[in-house]
């Protein structure tokens, strides 16, 4: 799950072109907008990723006022993506001093990341709201045996890019949609949105697009315990940037629910031949390519670059790309910096 306050340490500050009364702060893969001198290469910092939903009942995020909005039924401001004086803003630092509530002695580990203070700082994830066909009726919450989708951005792992791991990963794209598991276990399936499992109900378009693609009946003769875990995109879903008529689920990740481990690249693939086989009408993410990490030269602004381009429809700009090492144990995200400005509204 994402970090989304974490205590991290001013990498470097780097001035802007033409401006007088802001600079740059390189924090690890981020690139922050502050006030010139408020912070200097070296200061720790409380650092708040894009999509932090600040609550402006706390006087510590008053100064944010101005972008006020009310999102499940609380008053706050949501992190975005923007650009200014040509300078590409994600986050937000603030000093330490700020917050007694840290512990001091967090402070002297070298882990600095490692602890998450998103709970403690009463800042939650900012997420779109659900169409009412997505939502459907709960039928519980989502299950603890399967590990929810929600891979770390590019950006929070900077040490993947500086060392010199031959590692081959699978490259993918990212679709805008809304994630959706279908699960088989001990001869029970289900379905799950991001944070429930659902009943089955004739308007749920997660169940009629199950239903249409036979995934449930396939998993069942299938008789594995596995999570089939992927993008649901079409009308209705994030402004359907696909262009799409009607809904496709597009699989990204098969879980293994008794080993509780992502299958590799291999396994993956021979298990969407055996599904096809027993009925379904499966279809994955497209895959890009098999490279390894060395090709960025250690480079964030490379690997970023590389996250722009067309979409599953040629002429859409894609959310982005994810990195699947082939034995799937490791995986992240890199997102167009392009798409986040053109749809920083959701």
């Amino acid at each position: 799950m994402r970090k989304l306050v974490t205590v991290r340490v001013v990498d470097a500050i780097e001035p802007i072109v033409g401006a007088d009364a802001i600079e740059c702060a390189l924090v690890e893969g981020w690139t922050v907008v502050i006030k010139k001198g408020e912070f200097a290469a070296g200061d720790r910092c409380v650092f708040f990723e894009i999509d932090s939903f600040l609550p402006l009942a706390d006087p510590r995020y008053e100064f944010l006022a101005k972008n006020a909005i009310t999102w499940n039924e609380r008053y706050g401001v949501r992190l975005r993506t923007i650009k200014l004086r040509g300078q590409i803003s994600q986050g937000l630092i603030l000093p330490l001093s700020l917050f007694p509530e840290i512990d001091a002695t967090v402070l002297a580990d070298p882990q600095l990341r490692q602890r998450d203070w998103t709970t403690a700082l009463g800042i939650d994830k900012w997420e779109p709201s659900i169409p009412a066909s997505l939502s459907g009726d709960i039928e519980g919450a989502f299950p603890s045996f399967i590990a929810k989708t929600d891979q770390e951005r590019i950006q929070n792992l900077p040490e993947l890019l500086a060392g010199d791991d031959e590692a081959r990963f699978e490259v993918t794209l990212k679709l805008d949609g809304s994630s959706m598991t279908v699960f088989h276990r001990d001869a029970v399936t289900g379905i799950c949105g991001r944070n429930w499992q659902l009943s089955e109900t004739t308007n749920n378009t997660l169940w009629r697009v199950a239903r249409e693609d036979r995934l449930l009946e396939a998993l069942a003769a299938l008789g594995r315990n596995i999570a089939l875990q992927g993008e649901l995109v079409g009308e209705g879903i994030q402004g359907n940037p696909e262009k799409l008529r009607g809904h496709q689920f597009h699989l990204f990740d098969v879980f293994d629910i008794d080993r509780s481990e992502y299958c590799g690249v291999e396994e993956r693939m021979a298990l969407v031949e055996a599904l096809r086989a027993a009925g379904a009408s499966l279809r994955t993410v497209p895959a890009l390519e098999v490279t390894s990490l060395q090709r960025f030269g250690g480079s964030m602004s490379a690997i970023l670059a590389y996250a722009e381009g067309p979409s599953l429809n040629p002429d859409t700009a894609r959310e982005g790309v994810v990195f699947k090492r082939l034995d799937g144990k490791l995986s992240f995200k890199a997102i167009s910096n392009r798409y986040l400005l053109k749809h920083s509204d959701r």
